[in-house]
């Protein structure tokens, strides 16, 4: 699927992707990531979209008296979450000497190409959890991604804890309930080393579980949400929320389905030769925007502390 995303064949039309192959490589940017593959992915067809939603409030049931009309009559409520894409590009150059010395003659090119494409797939994650308008990084200030969205939803402050039974039922608690009900979906987030400090609570443990834990590379749920490692995730993070401390990370409670994930339909994958440098040049571009469905269906663990 991958060979088949990003070929150099694909540039001879001059890069724009059919709708064939912009499905695979919106497939293969998925299938490379860790919390791209749970979102919601949202193929644009414009640079700004908007997402319908429709909710209710609370209860819109009512006792029915015989032939009496209703006192009242509910209503959905409607709203929108916008899109907003930013271009991103990869641009690298390959050495046409390298390409006549290389022992994979013409499919070097080739394997140069999907190597460049799957790193572009693994920095797209990074963008989606940790963009952020202020940041000192350039390429993280292209947009505002989950972590600091979820700034303005449920907040558990661990200050400095490492992640154990009571970190994970903070938040499970901040929660709130109707966003519960569709149990299945509920998935915790946190970087690698976190899951690890979960799992070894288990594996300390004189009894069949600790044996289980010691032995298998999967974390054991907490209250039957799963946990998964996102290497995407950062563990350098300085206190925030009044804390003070270093080398922290953070994790998110939500709804898989609560993450979105817009992708442009124009995905372009270029190349160009620079004769006098002996070169051949490419890009890799595309259009990106994030979001959460919904703002209140997301538990947001700051200051969380790792383990030496």
């Amino acid at each position: 699927m991958l060979q088949k995303a990003v070929d150099t064949t694909d540039l001879l039309g001059g890069g724009l992707l059919n709708t064939g192959q912009y499905d695979r490589f919106v497939e293969m940017s998925v299938d490379q990531s860790v919390m791209l593959k749970d979102a919601r992915v949202v193929r644009m067809h414009s640079a700004v979209m908007e997402l319908d939603k429709i909710a209710t409030s609370g209860r819109v049931s009512q006792l029915r008296t015989e032939g009496v009309a209703p006192a009242t009559l509910s209503e959905p409520g409607f709203s929108k979450v916008t899109l907003t894409a930013v271009d991103i590009i990869t641009p690298f150059e390959l050495t046409m000497q390298a390409l006549e010395d290389s022992i994979e003659r013409g499919d070097l090119e080739n394997t140069v190409v999907r190597v460049m494409a799957r790193q572009t797939a693994t920095d797209l994650e990074e963008l989606a959890i940790q963009g952020d308008t202020s940041s000192g990084d350039s390429f993280l200030q292209g947009l505002d991604g989950w972590r600091k969205l979820a700034e303005s939803a449920n907040k558990v402050n661990l200050e400095g804890a490492t992640l154990d039974k009571s970190a994970l039922s903070a938040m499970y608690k901040a929660l709130p309930n109707r966003y519960k009900r569709n149990h299945g979906d509920l998935r915790y987030y946190f970087a690698p080393g976190a899951v690890q400090d979960w799992h070894d609570t288990f594996s300390d443990r004189a009894s069949a579980l600790g044996d289980e834990a010691m032995t298998s590379a999967t974390a054991p749920p907490y209250m039957g949400v799963p946990l998964t490692a996102v290497p995407s995730i950062p563990t350098d993070q300085d206190g925030v929320d009044g804390y003070s401390g270093s080398n922290l990370s953070y994790g998110f409670l939500t709804p898989r389905e609560n993450l979105v994930f817009g992708i442009h339909r124009e995905i372009r994958i270029d190349k160009d030769r620079d004769i006098l440098r002996g070169v051949n040049i490419y890009t890799i571009t595309t259009r990106v925007a994030v979001a959460f469905e919904d703002n209140d269906a997301v538990v947001l663990a700051v200051n969380l502390g790792l383990s030496a």
